[in-house]
């Protein structure tokens, strides 16, 4: 295993890098429509070999956890002892470095009073706005250039974190307005300080720990060290691998919109971005013709066409596996208690899923579908979503318990959720559906249920 990793570390994230680096310093505009495309092809083709690479890390730290469980609970834990998971917390992972980058900034913009004012009194929306613009928003027009360029350095290097793996989807380095909301949100003292909370995750690990070996002997000694070290060599791994899925999603979708604003100028589109809604076949012929200044065909009906089937179709809640029916079961056995998400929900008060992160919260809840809505999103609500990925993880820094359509003890919402010490109940199937924005619920991340009119 460790040299499986050593091969991911070593050549396919770099290889990865190295495709980014190289398309990102082409003058775009004046790159051929062809050779944009077969940049674009290169890219994803780049991204593809990357995350099959990483699914061995996956799989592995996917494994760490659960045999620590295992183990500790079974044969080391007394009733006195802390949870499994205090032995999980406190590392650092992208994520976590992610926040603390944009609590620094935070910091920094406090302490500039125009800068500070601003953010306070301003939508992030508006933020976004006045960064595409040539003018501050402020009489300080230098720490206003200071900011730019500082928030532009945290997306150069967290800004490829994906909201979905389809890179037709923004990220963060083109739509950050989910990076400014939490950072209004640290500016205006709301938050809590990142490197406190993972102290103190630190520290009560290490305690944990320490008794631990304090207490044992023999045969469990060595098995708890062994369990322990796996787990914990692991445990930030995932988040380190997934981090980077989108490492060339910014350049990449830079290059497409390129091409759309070409066609668009053309009227073959309306807008550059409609160019996502085209066929790879589609983009070749329109390449071509753009390439040799010839006429561009009209996609907007088509685009039209597929733009309302997509909008009637994304409401529909995708089967927990395939076949629907005895999907869960392989062999005989019933799988379902570790699908990732659940089925067959009664209607009541109550949803069911899996208790990720523990402790208990009443508040309201914050229902959100995407990154264009994430402006929604209050201080201490409840974030409800069908799935969260690492672009949503600002998001957390402001919320009071977190619960998901999709997910699991060890998917990305129940890690990070527990680095932030908030409870989680995941793989619900229905919360989307039967939670409603500003409803007040119960999370409770012991039991893995939601409570409605908590």
């Amino acid at each position: 295993m460790r040299t499986a990793n050593a091969r991911w570390a070593e050549d396919t994230r770099p290889r990865f890098a190295s495709v980014t680096r190289e398309w990102s310093a082409r003058d775009q505009a004046a790159t051929p429509a062809r050779e944009l495309l077969a940049g674009a092809q290169q890219l994803v083709d780049a991204a593809a070999s990357y995350y099959v690479s990483i699914q061995l890390v996956l799989g592995v730290a996917n494994m760490s956890e659960p045999a620590f469980n295992t183990v500790y609970n079974r044969l080391i834990r007394r009733k006195s002892d802390p949870p499994a998971l205090t032995f999980l917390v406190g590392f650092d992972s992208t994520p976590i470095r992610a926040e603390k980058s944009l609590y620094d900034l935070a910091m920094w913009a406090r302490g500039q009073a125009g800068l500070a004012e601003c953010f306070v009194q301003t939508t992030a929306k508006e933020i976004v706005s006045a960064l595409a613009s040539p003018s501050a928003p402020i009489a300080d027009a230098e720490s206003w250039r200071e900011f730019t360029r500082r928030f532009n350095e945290h997306l150069g290097h967290f800004g490829h974190a994906v909201y979905a793996l389809d890179f037709a989807k923004s990220v963060p380095a083109d739509a950050p307005q989910s990076q400014l909301e939490t950072l209004r949100y640290f500016v205006a003292d709301q938050g809590r300080n990142p490197y406190e909370r993972q102290a103190a995750g630190v520290g009560a690990r290490e305690q944990a720990a320490a008794m631990q070996l304090a207490r044992l002997r023999g045969l469990r000694l060595r098995l708890f060290r062994r369990v322990l070290g796996f787990a914990q060599r692991w445990a930030p791994r995932r988040e380190d691998a997934l981090a980077d899925v989108g490492l060339g999603w910014p350049v990449l979708r830079c290059m497409l919109r390129e091409i759309g604003r070409r066609m668009a100028a053309s009227g073959a589109i309306d807008e550059p971005d409609d160019v996502f809604w085209l066929t790879r076949e589609e983009l070749e012929a329109a390449a071509s013709s753009l390439d040799a200044g010839q006429p561009t065909p009209d996609h907007r009906p088509a685009i039209a066409v597929r733009r309302k089937t997509w909008q009637s179709e994304r409401a529909a809640t995708p089967p927990v596996a395939l076949p629907i029916k005895g999907g869960s079961r392989l062999f005989g056995i019933d799988f379902s208690r570790w699908m990732p998400a659940r089925s067959g929900q009664a209607s009541s008060n109550t949803i069911k899923g899996f208790g990720a992160s523990p402790d208990r919260v009443t508040a309201p809840a914050c229902v959100i579908h995407g990154p264009e809505e994430f402006d929604r999103m209050q201080p201490h609500d409840v974030l409800v979503a069908k799935i969260t990925t690492p672009a949503w993880t600002p998001l957390f820094a402001m919320a009071s318990g977190i619960v998901t359509d999709v997910g699991g003890p060890l998917s990305h919402s129940s890690i990070v959720a527990r680095e932030y010490g908030v409870p989680a109940v995941l793989g619900t199937g229905v919360a989307t559906q039967r939670i409603h924005s500003r409803q007040n619920i119960t999370v409770d991340g012991n039991g893995g249920v939601v409570t409605l009119g908590g």
